[in-house]
């Protein structure tokens, strides 16, 4: 049986966003033109591959295996045009990466700024987004790899390297808690707290902690900017709730101290490079990927 990749394009893209409307806008193709295609999918398989009479577009089981078919077959053709053209010696192409913000530092650019350097020919695109926008961009190939704090929960997105990367309290050299060994999240209640908002998988961390412990913080400053956040730790009387890889520079030059906490779960986070599962990357995203890799072992705290 040959399956047509137009009409599975066509399911393809009207399950990616949601509507047989919108994925005709698109592909610039009238809706009833879509509709029509998708059943005459539906009957060559033998099988129904959408709910009916609903507002918004959901696969059947059959569907859901159609969908994947067709994005694991578009990442293959992605991959094998890339190896072609590797062995071409082209050395030219596109890769995209989604990363949280925490993972913007100089380290990280002096990584980009290596491999750019010795593949001159490739363009990068790099988008910063919260965790969860992250793991969308992953799942739906928008993206060929990604950074997170902590794991992925979504099943169709995997993790190929992971490393621990506790939440730390993090304060100023000068701060009277720097000299601390350990730091109770009980006490943090009598100083100044800066906390990242809730957007942050981070944030959302520290709220878990604090209804296991029974602690509620009021910050003084909740703000969805790690500069800022940064300001106010070197302030001298701000204290946050961090890993260590948001504020790696200060913490090297000695002006931050980074203290662990009595929280299990805070002691437990990890960071991740995660990637959908079963996808085959082009060359060119394969060979940046290893570069992040080292950039994420750099990164693991120190025994």
């Amino acid at each position: 049986m040959n399956v047509s990749q137009r009409r599975l394009h066509y399911l393809y893209e009207s399950a990616r966003l949601g509507t047989m409307r919108a994925a005709g806008e698109k592909l610039d193709v009238a809706p009833s033109s879509i509709s029509r295609q998708i059943a005459e999918l539906e009957s060559e398989l033998g099988t129904p591959l959408v709910e009916r009479g609903r507002r918004r577009l959901k696969l059947t089981e059959a569907g859901e295996l159609a969908f994947q078919f067709y994005q694991d077959r578009c990442a293959q053709q992605e991959a094998f045009l890339s190896q072609i053209r590797e062995l071409q010696s082209l050395n030219t192409g596109k890769i995209s990466i989604a990363v949280g913000e925490a993972f913007i530092s100089e380290r990280f650019s002096d990584t980009l700024q290596s491999y750019m350097q010795r593949y001159p020919g490739i363009s990068v695109g790099v988008s910063v987004s919260s965790t969860n926008e992250v793991v969308r961009m992953i799942s739906d190939d928008d993206a060929h790899f990604g950074m997170i704090f902590d794991t992925s929960r979504d099943p169709k997105v995997s993790s190929r390297v992971h490393l621990p990367q506790p939440m730390k309290v993090v304060v100023h050299r000068s701060h009277p808690l720097a000299g601390k060994k350990l730091v109770e999240l009980s006490e943090l209640g009598q100083y100044t707290v800066g906390l990242l908002d809730g957007a942050y998988r981070i944030r959302q961390i520290i709220e878990q902690s604090e209804q296991e412990q029974g602690i509620f913080f009021t910050p003084h400053l909740a703000t969805s900017s790690l500069a800022l956040l940064r300001g106010f730790i070197n302030s001298g009387s701000g204290v946050s709730l961090l890993p260590d890889l948001v504020v790696g520079e200060e913490l090297a030059a000695g002006r931050f101290v980074a203290i662990p906490t009595d929280s299990a779960t805070l002691n437990s986070t990890q960071i991740s490079l995660v990637t959908r599962s079963g996808r085959q990357l082009p060359i060119a995203a394969f060979k940046f990927m290893q570069y992040i890799e080292d950039y994420f072992r750099n990164l693991a705290p120190e025994s």
